[in-house]
């Protein structure tokens, strides 16, 4: 239940329940009262008739006979008062006035006849005929000491019942407030302290009010500002060990670089053959530090939000012309290299991203194939019947269980296998797998492959790896999407 609705629901229970509670016992004492009144006026109604009989006499009130009279029996003392009067209204006999506990004097001719009912006694008055004449009147007054006893203590009884219902009433709010406000808000704040000094855990709470909610956000905010974090140290140990690489491979060539210069200044003869070739050492490792610089600063745009610049471009013209170039370097190498396209319709791409990617692939594939081995380039539409060939039956189900449109590039080359626990670090920045295949990284720089990832990925795409049986195939999905 949302917050608004209990606090409506609670104060109207407050506000009704004290109400509620002292009418129920105020019928309750009505109904006591009722029946108990019944059973006093009878008993009462017996004894006026005792009273009466006794002071009905005629005789009586002649004052010089009322000396040393006492009406009222010793038992009902301080519960019977009686009073006789003359036609004249002069009293000439009260009994034990001083202590009655209730006494009224009113006008001798009202409420003749009538059984008066008060709260604390019943009262009786009749005039006294003697042959017709008038010549008294009596009243007799009965106090109501039991009833009235009993009364007091059932209002007590009540009172505390009322007053107890209030505590359980009161105690109750006050425990679902406890509940509903200061639980979870104690649970929120400890959640924040926590978070504030490093010992951040989600905070446990189910009920789906405005404070359940709050707390939702919190857990969702500490879990992404946690990952944010996490993201940054792991840039931040990235750029640190990038630093740390960068220099490491700057050292060697620049150590070179300086050599060979230096050897070119100190030269005494005029052999240009040996200056040439000198030359040509200090070219190839100025080259190899440019596109050091060239793949850092692309890996550090790739990693902000560069956003790519898409054109649609014909499929089978693009690849013809990201395949194009390859020969020479493999021929240098004694490599064989084996091209196929087979897609059709227009692609949305950033060109200049994708030749970067075909070219990082191939220096990458160029650099574990061994003599004599071969390279394989292809593009596929992810249904060509011809993808299924070039991959094995599990590879292509692989692919085709998560996509459904678009075109996959293929690099497939022979030599060492990539292991399996290294598949997914090979992305990595300046990542060098094993021995085996790093033995000829002299050309490399360890940021080609993240490269590559970072471009698919821009292009909402994916890399798969699959290296089994000598060889190694990069499969690069890009899906077929509008601008």
């Amino acid at each position: 239940m949302k917050l608004k609705k209990w606090l409506s629901l609670s104060h109207l229970i407050i506000m009704l329940a004290p109400i509620i509670t002292a009418a129920l016992l105020f019928n309750v004492l009505v109904d006591y009262n009722k029946n108990n009144d019944l059973k006093d006026y009878l008993l009462i109604m017996s004894k006026f008739k005792v009273y009466e009989d006794k002071i009905q006499s005629p005789e009586l009130y002649n004052t010089n006979s009322l000396k040393d009279k006492n009406f009222v029996i010793s038992k009902d003392k301080n519960l019977v008062l009686i009073e006789l009067y003359t036609d004249v209204g002069e009293k000439i006999y009260p009994s034990n006035e001083s202590s009655m506990l209730y006494t009224q004097t009113q006008e001798l001719y009202s409420d003749l006849y009538k059984v008066v009912t008060g709260y604390k006694a019943y009262t009786l008055k009749k005039p006294v005929f003697k042959d017709s004449t008038l010549i008294g009147f009596y009243k007799i007054t009965i106090a109501r000491n039991i009833f009235v006893k009993d009364v007091n203590n059932k209002t007590i009884i009540a009172i505390i019942c009322f007053i107890f219902v209030l505590i359980i009433i009161y105690t109750s709010v006050i425990l679902l407030l406890n509940r509903k406000f200061n639980k979870p808000i104690k649970l929120l704040v400890e959640g924040m302290h926590n978070f504030a000094t490093g010992y951040g855990n989600t905070v446990k709470y189910e009920n789906k009010d405005e404070i359940g909610e709050i707390i939702t956000n919190f857990n969702i905010m500490e879990k992404d500002i946690e990952e944010k974090r996490k993201t940054i140290e792991a840039d931040q140990k990235t750029k640190e060990y990038m630093i740390s690489a960068i220099s490491h491979d700057l050292k060697t060539p620049l150590t070179s670089v300086r050599a060979y210069s230096e050897a070119i200044i100190n030269e005494k003869g005029s052999d240009i053959k040996k200056i040439k070739n000198k030359a040509l050492v200090i070219l190839n490792k100025s080259v190899y530090m440019q596109k050091m610089i060239d793949d850092l600063l692309m890996y550090n745009l790739l990693t902000t939000d560069y956003k790519m610049n898409f054109v649609e471009v014909d499929g089978y013209e693009l690849f013809e012309m990201l395949f194009s170039g390859y020969d020479e370097d493999c021929e240098k190498n004694e490599i064989k290299l084996i091209c196929e396209i087979s897609l059709q319709g227009k692609y949305k791409v950033d060109v200049n991203q994708m030749t970067r990617v075909v070219d990082n692939l191939m220096s990458n594939a160029l650099r574990y194939t061994p003599k004599s081995g071969n390279i394989y380039m292809g593009a596929f539409s992810i249904r060509d019947a011809k993808l299924a060939e070039r991959l094995g039956r599990k590879d292509i189900e692989e692919l085709n269980l998560i996509k459904s449109e678009g075109f996959v590039l293929l690099i497939k080359n022979d030599g060492v296998i990539i292991p399996k626990e290294d598949k997914d670090k090979v992305f990595l920045p300046f990542y060098q797998c094993d021995d085996s295949r790093s033995k000829k990284t002299s050309n490399g720089v360890g940021l080609g492959l993240s490269i590559v990832n970072l471009v698919i990925k821009k292009h909402e795409g994916e890399v798969r790896i699959f290296s089994e049986d000598n060889s190694t195939v990069f499969a690069c999905w890009i899906p077929q999407k509008s601008i």
